[in-house]
């Protein structure tokens, strides 16, 4: 088990303010108690979520961590060291390790710089580079984990939408890899759909460069969504403190049960569905790189799973990821079932392994009927023989790959749809490619063949929406697996591919695209599909 290490202890802390609103036209400005014994503990990693209404001292307290203000008491400890009172020349090496993004972008930006200023000063200001080009180059390997073309480095403040500013943001503070970030409000200003992109991003970095977050907000459901435990304010005092998901079930506090009375429900016309449908099709968006969300949402825990390709890469992950979930059994399959001995033996309890070769009927019948209590099927076996169409020496790699990757994912589909509608509806997961979306002409067939279950994928999602079956298609970049052995690094580890998917399946999400690759390349084939298609047109055998 990885090891949990302190990052940021706050002991009894204290704020004290000027109040200049009570200021009297002689003698000393009286001042106001802010934040009275806050005391607070944070690890490497973890997520903390601030709330309460107006004035409650939510962004003071951010400021105070950050020493923005300097405490009137207390202790603030950060890796084990106290900065409560440390002078600002000294508070320097301390800067880079925690950052704030701010509830405006706008003005958060500077007006009159280019955007690789604003990112590239942290970078200078703390001696960070020694060079323009190498300060560049960090720039840009920033605005691509933010999800934004080198081109803006060009551009100023004024020049970007709302969301956009708010990625520069996020650019800025992830610049100097620190160590916690504080987010105050930085969601506030925008609308539904930059809101969900921009808390996708930040759950991503969150994970990618294992950041400590202190997510500061009135939004209580984007909270729950985000955050690992709650702090709940009032009047610069803590109410409430614990588990986000167990304060939100059995909140303790008549106060807290009172914001969490406040979250707005959405109101359903009676007679809505008489009115037929409204809307005008031609408006819907067509960004492709957005998530798509089902009605359908799978809980895994409890869950029976029937994992294909589970001797190793993604599938052997997904049945670990299953295990630590609570999945009540996972049926971990392969064609050569000794190579799961190791995992039969480590979870004797809850993993049952089965012999099978997705392209041989007689093997999918077998496990059908010694599988009849499955509720989540994951098809993840595939294989990948690395040929061009052209260059190859004859059409045998093609054929095997559509062969395994399209009608054996589809023969897995036909088999088990009956068994899911028979145990509830359940779901099915189709581990695909980004390599779905757009041709990479070195492996140009095994694009082929996922392009082809990509939308067999879609077809499939029809069919089985009316017997409540959810239907998810993963769409990962460069995997650390053999699959991908020819792609250069960086590649995301399998086990992220697991965890994030089996999280999509949670949210009901039906399509999911892991990793910055993935995620960079689906916003590029919304923007300029042809653009993608040069680009990866580069790379061709030999």
């Amino acid at each position: 088990m990885k090891s949990v290490h302190k990052l940021l202890e706050i002991q009894d802390l204290q704020l004290t303010l000027p109040d200049r609103s009570r200021r009297r036209p002689f003698g000393q400005v009286p001042e106001a108690k802010i934040l009275t014994n806050i005391s607070l503990a944070i690890n490497e990693g973890e997520s903390l979520g601030v709330v309460g209404e107006s004035g409650s001292g939510k962004t003071s307290l951010g400021r105070t961590i950050l020493r923005l203000h300097k405490p009137t008491g207390g202790k603030l400890i950060f890796q084990g060291k106290d900065i409560t009172h440390l002078s600002e020349k000294n508070l320097k090496s301390f800067r880079k390790d925690i950052q704030m993004i701010f509830q405006d972008p706008q003005s958060s930006l500077n007006p009159r710089h280019r955007i690789e200023v604003i990112l590239s000063q942290p970078l200078s200001t703390l001696g960070h580079v020694e060079s323009k080009t190498e300060a560049d180059r960090i720039t840009r390997v920033v605005l691509d984990r933010v999800g934004l073309s080198h081109n803006f480095r060009k551009r100023y403040p004024h020049e970007l939408s709302g969301g956009e500013r708010q990625r520069i943001g996020i650019a800025r503070a992830i610049m100097l890899r620190p160590k916690l970030i504080v987010a105050d409000e930085i969601v506030s200003g925008l609308d539904v759909s930059a809101q969900a992109r921009i808390l996708d991003l930040l759950q991503g970095l969150k994970r990618d460069l294992n950041l400590a977050l202190i997510f500061i907000s009135h939004d209580l459901a984007v909270v729950r969504h985000l955050c690992d435990r709650l702090l709940v304010l009032r009047n610069g005092e803590v109410v409430e403190s614990g588990n986000v998901r167990q304060i939100f079930r059995s909140p303790k506090s008549a106060y807290t049960k009172h914001l969490l009375s406040a979250v707005p429900l959405p109101k359903i016309e009676p007679d809505w569905l008489a009115d037929g449908p409204s809307m005008d099709l031609t408006e819907v968006s067509k960004e492709q790189g957005e998530k798509r969300t089902m009605e359908n949402k799978f809980e895994v825990s409890n869950c029976t799973a029937f994992v294909t390709g589970a001797n190793r890469g993604i599938g052997r992950e997904f049945v670990k990821a299953l295990v630590g979930q609570g999945a009540q059994k996972v049926y971990a399959c392969a064609r050569n079932i000794d190579s799961l001995d190791d995992l039969v033996t480590k979870y004797s309890d809850k993993v049952q392994a089965v012999k099978l070769d997705i392209t041989n009927d007689e093997d999918i019948a077998n496990a059908t009927d010694l599988c009849a209590d499955v509720n989540l099927l994951i098809n993840n076996a595939g294989i990948n023989r690395l040929q061009a169409f052209i260059a190859a020496d004859s059409l045998s790699s093609a054929q095997e790959e559509m062969q395994t990757n399209y009608f054996g994912t589809l023969s897995m589909c036909r088999a088990f749809a009956p068994i899911l509608r028979e145990n509830g509806g359940g779901a099915i997961v189709n581990i695909l490619s980004i390599l779905a979306r757009v041709n990479l002409p070195l492996m140009g067939s095994l694009c082929a063949s996922k392009a082809a279950a990509l939308s067999m994928t879609q077809g499939v999602r029809a069919e089985l929406a009316q017997q409540g079956t959810a239907v998810l298609a993963v769409m990962p970049g460069a995997v650390d697996t053999d699959m991908s052995r020819d792609f250069p690094p960086p590649k995301m580890p399998p086990a992220q591919v697991a965890e994030d998917t089996l999280s999509a399946l949670q949210s009901g999400d039906e399509e999911l695209y892991c990793g910055d690759m993935a995620s960079g390349v689906a916003q590029g084939l919304a923007g300029d599909p042809k653009a993608v298609e040069k680009e990866f047109a580069g790379y061709l055998p030999g």
